[in-house]
Formats: structure tokens, C-alpha cells, sequence
């Protein structure tokens, strides 16, 4: 069976923040889709998430297709995946220069989780807490995991759960865009299949709507467009403490003249 994946998106600077420091891209053309939280003074988190979102697209897009391994390679990934955390990995460079090119500059950083789909694989690189979940036969599963201090301190037993969604710690990241030279990017895969929802958020959804919240949402509100407007009006009506960012992407089974496109360029 050959499958697609369909990406909707949409942001908002929430209730308390005056600007949004948070961005997004959907690239259909490239199956490519991208959320960021950018951080630091002077309007440098805007910078910083955007240029993570515009770096990471151009250099994907560049290799895309050229069958080149970057270097270093993960054999325990697909070329894409490689190429997709090598890409991700350049924006690195060009946004830690940025940060030390100026005092204006210093300390800006971002998030990213970038997700490129190929049938029937999702590849995945991420940095930062932002989150990617795998919503399937009903559960919503997180498959990033969050490079921040109070995780951390959940693996190591010293909080639970519970008590580090409420720590005054939980906006300490461990690891972003822009914060050393050569960070290390999670590089993830998954299998999917017909009816999987893949849904990608900064922090300002997931720390202003509970999960089970998220998965309700989702589950009465089969249209993407319609549930990424419902959960940011809910993270608002929340308090919206933070911006809010999300895609929401649907796997569908392509349909004959798309299938058929797909052979004529030699995809199959």
C-alpha cells in the first residue's frame, strides 16, 4: 500500500508573551515538516527558531535525493534520517555563530524536531522539548524525548512525573540550537500505518493542555486543521502562558493517479 502523510499547522503567541518566538514550516513537496521554540533577549528566540526552521529545510532539500552520506553516519538510520539530522546539525553552526556574533545575540538558541515521510517511515530529528507524539488505536504515545533538566531528574527517580510538570525547573533545556558547537540531535524512526496521527508541539501546548486533554481532543476531532485551532484555543483558555505551536499530520492511503505520479518519477 502506498501512503502519504498530510500535515496542518498553527501558532499563536498565547495569552502572556507580547511576540512569538516560535515557528513552523510545512513543506509538502518535500514531506518535510518542522516546529521550533526559539529563546534568548532582544527578539534573538525569533531569529534563532526561525533560522533553525529555514536552515534545516534548505540544506534537507539540498540533499534530498543525491544519495550522499553525510559525514559522521548512523547505520542504525536510514539515509533520509542521516541526511535530516546532518541538515539540522548545519543550522546548529549558523545560529551559534549568529549568537556570538553580537552581545544582542548572546544566549539565543532554539528547539527543533523536524519529521520528514517516507513510505510507510516517519525520520525524525530532534533537539530541545519540543515533543513529537504518535497518536495510534487510540493512545497517544510521546516519541521524543525531552532534553531538559526536571526529565532528567524523572529518569534519575528524583521526581516524578507529576511533580516535574509543576517544577519551577521545567524551562531548563539541557540541549538546544545555537547553545555549543556540536550538540548531539536525536535521530528517531517508526513504521506507520493507514489512520496514524503524528502530532508535533512546542512547549506552550503540552504544558498549558494535559495529555489525556491532547488525546481527547484528538480523538473527537478526526479533521487536523480543526484540532490544532481547538487545542490552541484550549492552551489559552488554559492561560496560554507560553507561545503554542503544533502540527498535526494524518497517514491516508494515496489514491490511483497519486500512485500512479509516483512510478512515472520513478518512486514507487
Amino acid at each position: 500500500m502506498s501512503l502519504k502523510m498530510e500535515f496542518c499547522a498553527a501558532s499563536d503567541a498565547g495569552k502572556v508573551r507580547s511576540n512569538n518566538e516560535d515557528s513552523y514550516l510545512l513543506a509538502p513537496e518535500l514531506e518535510l515538516a518542522i516546529v521550533a521554540d526559539g529563546m534568548g533577549g532582544h527578539n534573538s528566540g525569533e531569529v534563532a527558531s526561525s533560522l533553525g526552521v529555514k536552515v534545516t529545510r534548505d540544506k534537507f532539500e539540498s540533499m534530498s535525493g543525491t544519495g550522499l552520506k553525510p559525514k559522521p553516519y548512523n547505520e542504525k538510520f536510514c539515509l533520509e534520517t542521516n541526511q535530516l539530522g546532518f541538515a539540522v546539525q548545519l543550522a546548529n553552526s549558523v545560529i551559534y555563530e549568529a549568537g556570538n556574533s553580537s552581545t544582542n545575540s548572546k544566549g539565543m538558541g532554539t528547539t527543533l524536531t523536524a519529521a520528514f515521510f517516507r513510505s510507510p517511515r516517519i525520520c525524525l530529528a530532534h533537539i530541545g522539548d519540543s515533543r513529537a507524539y504518535l497518536l495510534r488505536d487510540g493512545q497517544l504515545k510521546q516519541i521524543t524525548e525531552d532534553h531538559s533538566l526536571v526529565q532528567e531528574h524523572v529518569r534519575n527517580g528524583v521526581l516524578t512525573r507529576e511533580q516535574a510538570e509543576v517544577s519551577p525547573l521545567q524551562n531548563i533545556l539541557t540541549r538546544a540550537l545555537g547553545a555549543q558547537k556540536t550538540p548531539v540531535v536525536d535521530l528517531l524512526e517508526a513504521e506507520l500505518a493507514e489512520g496514524d496521527r503524528i502530532l508535533m508541539c512546542t512547549d506552550g501546548l503540552f504544558k498549558a493542555v494535559k495529555e489525556q486533554e491532547i488525546l481527547a481532543a484528538l480523538k473527537v476531532q478526526p479533521d487536523d486543521l480543526q484540532a490544532c485551532a481547538g487545542l490552541i484555543a484550549t492552551a489559552n483558555t488554559n492561560g496560554g502562558p507560553d507561545n503554542i505551536t503544533l502540527i498535526i499530520g494524518t497517514v491516508k492511503k494515496k489514491t490511483i493517479k497519486e500512485a500512479l505520479k509516483d512510478m512515472v518519477k520513478g518512486r514507487g
